[in-house]
């Protein structure tokens, strides 16, 4: 085959395959599509999971014995870049400790806002960190359970469940980090597994009542030291992202 007779083949086999290649280009489900074009919808989605948590820097709290509790949510993104986005949520998170000697609990429950940058190492399924803060709003706290006093030989069990919001600062802030995987299950949902710590830095006391947790717990650990009690957690959740514009 001479060279001319080459130079027309090529041509046609790039005729016939220039359809081809357009429907490809044009297709949802190419991953160099799916990375840089179809990524750039803003996204919302809904959330839930289980959080671990504890009080650091005071000893009337366990900190190996971490409260179970839940966090739902809604979350919502904007892409700056394909892979690159910024994230928000407003969650229902249920924090606190577990005290130390007692089967007792302190429950903080807020309305928390975290804001944070999300980086995708991978196209589909993405995996992903992120970074960033949380504020949050403490709407309930209280002191919860049982404990033990001794009257002469004898060990009574004494239930409490008081109201110790007044008590603790309302608000809450701190950093967060963590990292997940995220994978398509139709044109317009994403399904995605999140793994989080969060560590606060506001001091939870708010100085005004002897005792915050409306329990006495001088009488039993006099010499427990106390600190500026922090929150700390970590938290697996899982959801849905729904793409504004199905791709």
């Amino acid at each position: 085959m001479g060279f001319r007779n080459k130079a027309v083949f090529i041509y046609f086999v790039l005729i016939l395959l220039a359809p081809g290649y357009a429907l490809y280009s044009q297709n949802p489900r190419n991953p160099q599509v799916f990375a840089y074009n179809v990524k750039k919808s803003p996204t919302i989605g809904l959330k839930g999971g289980v959080l671990l948590s504890t009080v650091t820097g005071d000893e009337a709290i366990d900190q190996f014995a971490k409260k179970i509790s839940a966090q739902v949510g809604v979350t919502g993104a904007i892409y700056l870049h394909p892979m690159l986005s910024i994230r928000g949520e407003l969650n229902y998170e249920s924090k606190g400790g577990k005290f130390t000697n007692h089967d007792m609990k302190m429950n903080l429950h807020y309305a928390t806002l975290p804001i944070y940058v999300k980086f995708n190492f991978t196209r589909d399924p993405e995996i992903y960190i992120y970074g960033g803060g949380y504020a949050a709003y403490l709407f309930m706290a209280n002191t919860k359970g049982t404990y033990e006093i001794i009257i002469g030989d004898d060990y009574i069990t004494e239930s409490i469940n008081e109201d110790i919001k007044p008590n603790l600062n309302q608000f809450d802030a701190g950093y967060m980090f963590g990292v997940g995987i995220q994978g398509r299950y139709n044109r317009s949902i994403d399904l995605f597994l999140d793994f989080r710590y969060t560590r606060g830095f506001i001091n939870l006391d708010n100085k005004t009542a002897e005792t915050r947790y409306n329990f006495n717990y001088d009488t039993f650990w006099p010499e427990q030291a106390v600190d500026k009690p922090k929150n700390k957690s970590i938290m697996l959740t899982t959801g849905i992202i729904i793409y504004l514009t199905p791709r």
